[in-house]
């Protein structure tokens, strides 16, 4: 029974959870570190911040000038943020759920791509 339980291959204990990415991207960009994405991470990090910034810039400007055009901006930029946050989230899951899938994928295209290849050669008739 235990030599059975352990034969599973080992990228299946390597395997990351959906959920457990979902819980990460609670922090900005923590969902793309732990699937190991660290460019689009940073990338995403940097853009939340900048739109929360910008919304607590534009959010002082109003409560200091009263003018409208900043509650404007400090709203649309509130609603940016809140974008990046909730794609970050969704991209961390699909991104961590359809890994195994691509990693299948694009060892079957490649096996096929040279099959292709192969019999598109012309036989030299």
């Amino acid at each position: 029974m235990f030599t059975l339980a352990c034969s599973q291959e080992s990228d299946s204990l390597n395997a990351k959870s959906p959920k457990i990415a979902a819980l990460w991207s609670i922090l900005p960009g923590g969902g793309q570190i732990y699937n190991r994405k660290y460019v689009k991470a940073g990338i995403l990090i940097t853009l939340e911040a900048l739109a929360i910034q910008q919304a607590i810039k534009n959010g002082s400007n109003y409560k200091s000038t009263k003018d409208d055009s900043y509650l404007t901006r400090r709203n649309e930029n509130a609603w940016w943020g809140l974008f990046f946050h909730v794609y970050a989230t969704l991209d961390d899951v699909v991104d961590n759920d359809l890994k195994p899938f691509k990693e299948e994928t694009s060892e079957e295209s490649f096996e096929d791509d040279s099959k292709m290849k192969e019999e598109e050669e012309p036989d030299g008739e």
